[in-house]
């Protein structure tokens, strides 16, 4: 009888395209709603409504935190609302002119300059949210950008130093529309706390200008500053923009003539550079060279799980208080049409994970209060502290950054890392290995039998709940995994789970369904040989 630990869990996360067997043992083969942190292996956190009741399908969201007070900003097809965190009011900011044209299936993108929020759909004017004394007012409405050229749209729009970038440019002064997709606008700087003066190209007295990327073939999506270069990505390439001042003003270069990103809204920034969601790969650009992440990892799931149909509704955003950036997807089995999966790479240790999302638009990053937080005893007096989430007088929840989702499919926005439950419904959560053929003297070998005597899990339960563990078994890699009824495991009153099961290959599965927290260190699995002959499980 031997004990095979298995430690640092959490160091590589989910790996799906290699055959578990190949993977070493503390490499997960399968999961679904955990996050990888500090070595372990983590339920992914709960989410909660906030800013009740969203008064348009939202499509998009952004954050805009000032000296005075902090906004979120929603926008929807045709109107477009803010939310002020100090009256916790939601107000109509939609311009005056008349609403909106856009699309699901475009969204919006959004960029500050100088304090001035501006947003832009494809299909109308950009819309720029003036300030008065250097804030927003809840009474001042969106309008259309000052100075931006008549009969003119762009499909994204990003703030770079003092300028505005405006990316893949149409025309709409005649009929049909003329689609510049390769050129790229930007405007004369701007002063402090204003929109720029001109777009105007042809005005030699002021830094306006224009530029086609015309060596490679595919449209501009988006682009995002990187350090002091921008990047521009097109669907077949990326190329940076560096400032030179006069006369030219911005340089450009190509620096991928085959890797292009996805969709709009799928580049996101981090220390290392840029995480981008591409073309049959996620990457990383780190200004000089892109660098595919999934291979060997989690590649051939995202692509062959990804809906072909909608995959200009993926996105990407960063979450930087836990150091993770997160590839949001419709999945092709999801009737929605909407984003419900992510893969969650965390930049520090550089694990994958998988989790569930509820049919989502967009995310946004800010400051949101915690609706499942309590500061006082009078809030608190209602549940017992086994059942309490967070730490007592945990006052960062009420000013700390975090994921904002916007829920398309039932009109609600969800504060995530709140509570542990998908709002309302508890939450399915669990972590698999398949394909380990250790031995009781400790090394691989799929000819030998091993029975599987019992599970010592390292592993933190919230309260008195209890996870679900599942040891499986199979004789040969052709052979389905036959997997034992749930072994119920309280971490404070049990040190192990007895098991009886035998097999050439084994694998264990932790899992939980109900409204609590865990984390697993690691785990130990106790067993002896039963030599090379025969082939049942039992």
């Amino acid at each position: 009888m031997a004990l095979i630990p298995v430690n640092n869990v959490g160091e590589v996360g989910i790996v799906k395209d290699i055959n578990p067997w190949e993977l070493p043992p503390n490499v997960w083969s399968d999961g679904n709603n955990v996050r990888a942190e500090h070595g372990a292996i983590m339920k992914s956190p709960g989410y909660a409504e906030v800013m009740a009741t969203c008064p348009i399908v939202p499509l998009y969201i952004t954050n805009l935190n000032t000296a005075a007070d902090n906004y979120w900003i929603v926008a929807g097809t045709a109107a477009i609302h803010v939310y002020k965190d100090s009256t916790d009011a939601w107000a109509n900011i939609t311009r005056s002119s008349g609403g909106y044209n856009a699309t699901a299936e475009e969204n919006w993108t959004s960029t500050v300059l100088g304090g001035v929020l501006i947003l832009t759909n494809g299909y109308d004017d950009p819309q720029f949210w003036a300030l008065t004394n250097g804030e927003p007012s809840t009474s001042t409405l969106m309008a259309d950008l000052t100075n931006w050229p008549a009969d003119t749209e762009c499909y994204s729009m990003r703030a770079f130093r003092s300028f505005l970038v405006a990316l893949n440019v149409t025309d709409s002064s005649g009929t049909p529309d003329v689609r510049y997709t390769r050129v790229v606008k930007w405007s004369t700087e701007a002063a402090t706390q204003t929109v720029p003066a001109s777009w105007d190209e042809t005005n030699a007295t002021v830094d306006a200008g224009e530029y086609e990327l015309a060596d490679t073939r595919g449209p501009i999506l988006d682009g995002l500053p990187l350090r002091d270069t921008f990047m521009i990505y097109k669907d077949d390439s990326i190329y940076s923009m560096t400032y030179v001042g006069t006369p030219f003003i911005f340089a450009f270069r190509q620096l991928s003539p085959s890797v292009g990103v996805l969709t709009k809204n799928c580049v996101a920034e981090f220390d290392g550079g840029h995480f981008f969601f591409g073309n049959g790969d996620i990457y990383i650009n780190d200004g000089q060279k892109v660098t595919s992440i999934l291979p060997h990892k989690i590649r051939d799931y995202v692509f062959n799980y990804i809906d072909g149909a909608q995959y200009k509704k993926s996105f990407v955003v960063a979450d930087y208080g836990n150091t993770e950036m997160w590839a949001c997807f419709p999945s092709a089995d999801n009737t929605s049409n909407q984003c419900n999966k992510a893969v969650v790479w965390n930049w520090t240790n550089q694990a994958f994970t998988i989790r569930d999302l509820p049919d989502l638009s967009h995310i946004g990053y800010g400051s949101i209060d915690d609706p499942n937080a309590f500061t006082t005893w009078a809030a608190a007096s209602a549940i017992t502290w086994s059942a309490a989430l967070g730490a007592w007088s945990a006052t960062w929840s009420t000013v700390e950054n975090v994921l904002v989702m916007a829920g398309l499919t039932d009109t609600k926005l969800y504060r995530n890392a709140s509570g542990n439950q998908e709002d309302t419904t508890d939450m399915v959560s669990y972590i698999e290995r398949t394909g380990i053929s250790t031995t009781a003297q400790g090394n691989p070998d799929q000819t030998t039998v091993k029975r599987i005597k019992a599970i010592y899990p390292k592993m933190e339960v919230s309260g008195a709940n209890t996870v679900n563990v599942y040891v499986g078994t199979q004789m040969s890699t052709e052979e389905g995994v036959s997997w034992t009824s749930a072994y119920t495991f309280n971490p404070d009153t049990q040190s192990k789970i007895s098991v009886r099961a035998a097999g050439k290959l084994y694998g264990v599965k932790f899992e939980s369904t109900g409204d609590f927290d865990w984390r697993l260190d690691g785990y130990t699995i106790e067993l002896d040989d039963a030599g090379r002959r025969g082939s049942q499980s039992y």
